[in-house]
Order: C-alpha cells, then structure tokens, then sequence
C-alpha cells in the first residue's frame, strides 16, 4: 500500500516536529538540578512525563493515520506501544523494534505513576535510572523512527 504523497509529508512533518520537543526535553533532563527535594523531584518527573508523552504522541499519531485508530480499553497505552512495534503486512512496517518497546514500557510506568501520585511521594532512585536512559532510548526511537520516516515518504511497500 502506498501512502498518498500529502498524508505522507503532513505525518512526516508532524513527526519531526515532535522529534524537536524530545531532543528539547533530553537537554533539560541533562540540565536538571539533580536534588532530592520536593521541588527538584517534581522538575525531574515533569521531564520524563513530558518525554513519554511526546513519544506517545508520535505513536497516536501513527495509528491513526495508518493502523486505523487508537486502541481501545483499559490498557489502550500498553497495546499502542506492542502495535508499533509490529509489521502490519500490506500495511506499513513495525516503526520500534521489541527491544526499544520494552525500554520504553519503563518510562510509560513512570508516567501512570507521576500521574497518579503526589508530587512529594516521588522518589529519586526511581527516577534516576530512567534519567540515565533517556539519551539512549531516544536515540534509538530517533533512529527507528527515521528509518520508519524515510519509509513513509519514499512510499515503499512495507
């Protein structure tokens, strides 16, 4: 199946844009205070939501151009990051491999937590491997997502 030409630049172009906000988001991860306060805690976690987030965001923005929809249900966060990282014969490709889905599982564990928490209950040895990773992990989704990209406006059969 190939992509019309506008749908293909428009998502590309989006993607990209959001590219920006997470290489954006790795610089203020490394530039963050590193203390265990309440507040320095709370700047961390903002960062590593907001990352989670923005790749999320690339994913829905995936499914709904190209797998039909969001999934639905309960565990719709989980399910959406195992359907990028699938082929979707005569559909597209798989845009994460399993090894990055499963990194980026860690951080949408982190998130429902920085969500459903208060501020002052987080903790920095939770957050700080997660710190640490970022720069590799978003290196990866950079990577694969470009690879994914250059797939969706050359409009090659997956």
């Amino acid at each position: 199946m190939k992509l019309d030409e506008a749908l293909a630049r428009r998502l590309a172009a989006e993607v990209s844009s959001e590219l920006g906000n997470l290489d954006l988001l790795e610089k203020q991860c490394a530039d963050a205070p590193r203390g265990d306060d309440t507040f320095s805690l709370r700047a961390r976690g903002s960062i590593l939501h907001d990352f989670y987030s923005g790749i999320e965001r690339v994913f829905v923005r995936i499914a709904e151009e190209l797998n039909g929809g969001v999934p639905q249900g309960e565990h719709w966060h989980r399910q959406l990051v195992y359907d990028m990282s699938l082929e979707i014969p005569e559909v597209r490709p798989a845009v994460i491999d399993e090894e990055l889905a499963r990194a980026l599982g860690d951080f949408r564990q982190f998130r429902h937590v920085f969500r459903n928490v208060y501020g002052f209950a987080l903790e920095d040895q939770r957050m700080r491997p997660l710190e640490e990773r970022l720069p590799a992990v978003l290196a990866a989704f950079r990577r694969q997502v470009g690879d994914f990209l250059a797939w969706i406006v050359g409009g090659s059969d997956p």
